[in-house]
């Protein structure tokens, strides 16, 4: 395990700027100090021997990571009135969700940077995630989580040896974390920042092979619709595809497509600022939150995307129907498919459209 050599520094995706290779919980200093949270993108010196997506850690610690099947769903295409349908179904990850992709790079780095323990706040799947790795890896996780935590992802992560700290709600979170990391020496596992800037960029960057995974398995379809709280995902997706096309291996972006159980990246991106709160009441809780960041603004303003509202009884009727095709989806993955019927009746999508959902969880613990 190490650190790529060819990683040569990190950009700001709004001001610019660079900084040297290191961590970065809070993103970019500069724009930090002037506030406004936003994300740095890992750099890397090309290599033209190499074709593969670069990631910051290699050899990193895995439990096998990746490669997650993409399924042909000719029927619910038809049935949707697009050409072509995929699911790509992360819960094939070893604890059932994408997050497997960034724990793995995220938790590596907190091991080469000599850190003996990570700290974060989730209520689901990355605390589930971030507590398994870490036993991998031979760290204590210190997970915050909310008291409506639901109890099969607070069982999964003490039994993977997580110390958990109860909070009302999941903002009160964030300031406990913060302490940790700042104050204690934790490695940042996730996001504590209000606004938001979403997680450790080494640790987003390992959502970046599921593009190249997309393309081997589906060809460049001309749409991914994502779930989506603060874009770690959206954002780590789009990092793939942009390397793809600037390594000329594709020649041009698919459009990605954000799932949010109420409206915030549209009524941020109408005001032009990603740091407002605009909470709702859903039972999608792997997207819930009042928040958003300049990441996910900036992977739909790039790709051509929109943010899509579904609603829970919408979330909950296409979970439904993935059920009746013997797939179990979180109702967060499941709310994609619904998304396909609202994008196709807006225009967005029509009879031509090649279209990835992505199912990040099967709901196991729910």
């Amino acid at each position: 395990m190490q650190m790529n050599p060819r990683l040569s520094g990190l950009r700001c995706i709004r001001c610019a700027s660079l900084w040297p290779p290191g961590d970065y919980p809070e993103g970019c200093p500069s724009c930090l100090a002037a506030g406004h949270p936003a994300t740095l993108e890992c750099r890397y010196e090309a290599s033209p021997a190499d074709g593969g997506i670069p990631l910051p850690v290699l050899a990193p610690v895995t439990l096998g990571e990746g490669a997650t099947p993409c399924l042909d769903a000719i029927d619910l295409a038809r049935a949707e009135g697009v050409g072509q349908l995929w699911l790509k179904c992360e819960s094939a990850n070893p604890t059932g969700s994408h997050k497997d992709r960034m724990a793995a790079q995220l938790v590596s780095r907190a091991r080469l940077a000599g850190a003996t323990r990570v700290a974060a706040a989730s209520s689901g799947n990355a605390g589930v995630s971030l507590a398994a790795y870490c036993a991998a890896a031979g760290l204590q996780a210190d997970i915050a989580i909310t008291r409506t935590c639901p109890p099969l992802q607070r069982e999964a992560m003490q039994r993977f040896g997580a110390r958990l700290s109860v909070f009302e709600d999941s903002l009160g979170r964030w300031p406990y974390v913060a302490a940790l990391c700042r104050n204690q020496g934790a490695f940042a596992g996730t996001n504590y920042l209000n606004p938001p800037v979403g997680t450790h960029p080494y640790g987003v960057e390992g959502y970046k092979p599921i593009a190249q995974e997309i393309l081997d398995g589906c060809g460049l379809p001309t749409d991914i619709i994502v779930p989506t709280a603060r874009g770690d995902l959206l954002w780590g997706i789009f990092l793939g595809w942009q390397h793809l096309l600037h390594s000329g291996r594709i020649a041009r972006l698919p459009r990605l497509h954000a799932v949010e159980p109420y409206a915030r990246l549209s009524r941020a991106r109408a005001s032009g600022d990603a740091r407002g709160l605009w909470e709702g009441a859903t039972a999608q809780y792997s997207i819930a939150g009042g928040t958003c960041t300049l990441q996910s603004l900036e992977a739909l303003s790039r790709s051509g995307g929109t943010p899509v509202e579904i609603p829970d009884p919408a979330a909950a009727q296409a979970q439904q129907r993935l059920e009746r095709m013997g797939l179990g989806a979180e109702l967060s993955s499941a709310a994609a498919l619904a998304a396909v019927s609202r994008l196709r009746r807006s225009g967005v999508l029509d009879a031509e459209s090649s279209v990835v959902l992505m199912v990040t969880s099967d709901g196991r613990r729910d």
